[in-house]
């Protein structure tokens, strides 16, 4: 695979789930975009999770319900194999860029 288009959006998502690792809901990966500047929507994030998971680049496992949540149950993201393969890719490819263009960003 390796070659899955994803936006820019999905990308940073990506990134959120597998910065906070087995912490991932999808409360903590919105926070954790907004900590870094990127605010996000509900409704955005929900269907940008959705699209990823139906790409098969992330999977979820499902926690009990709990009276904290108003007995709904909670999932925690994890990247999939092609979403590594994917994020592997990107990050190539915007490395490749940035060296080409750090000469016009020097001045």
């Amino acid at each position: 695979m390796g070659r899955e288009s994803i936006g820019e959006l999905e990308h940073l998502i990506l990134l959120g789930i597998l910065a906070l690792g087995e912490d991932a809901s999808a409360l903590k990966v919105r926070t954790r975009l907004e900590e870094e500047g990127r605010a996000v929507t509900r409704g955005a994030l929900y269907r940008s999770l959705d699209r990823l998971g139906e790409k098969g680049l992330i999977g979820w496992a499902v926690l009990d319900p709990t009276d904290a949540r108003g007995g709904h149950p909670k999932r925690i993201y994890t990247v999939s194999d092609s979403g590594l393969e994917v994020l592997r890719d990107r990050r190539a490819t915007l490395e490749r860029l940035w060296a080409s263009a750090a000469g016009a960003l020097d001045g």
